[in-house]
């Protein structure tokens, strides 16, 4: 079972926004070196530190930017983390 946690982040500047939103290339890689690294089975490095900062002039970007990021979560990860969990309950 898996347990990923990101977050994004939207900060007000005084002229904008700052959009702290997760790098999935950034994590897959980290993910992927740690494996290599380790005997354990599945091993779980830091993810607060994959992230991408973007600044955004007006809520429209802000928006546009954090669908991006929703868009291109790993949903097949959490639908398969979902049914192996859903599956475990119902025994």
């Amino acid at each position: 079972m898996r347990y990923d946690s990101v977050r994004i982040s939207i900060k007000e500047l005084e002229n904008g926004f700052s959009v702290e939103v997760p790098d999935y290339e950034k994590m897959k890689k980290m993910k992927a070196d740690a494996k290599k690294k380790s005997d354990a089975p599945t091993p779980t490095p830091y993810m607060g530190d994959c992230t991408k900062e973007y600044i955004a002039k007006d809520a429209k970007e802000v928006l546009k930017l954090v669908e991006g990021a929703l868009k291109t979560m790993p949903e097949m990860e959490y639908d398969e983390a979902f049914a192996e969990a859903s599956t475990a309950a119902n025994k």
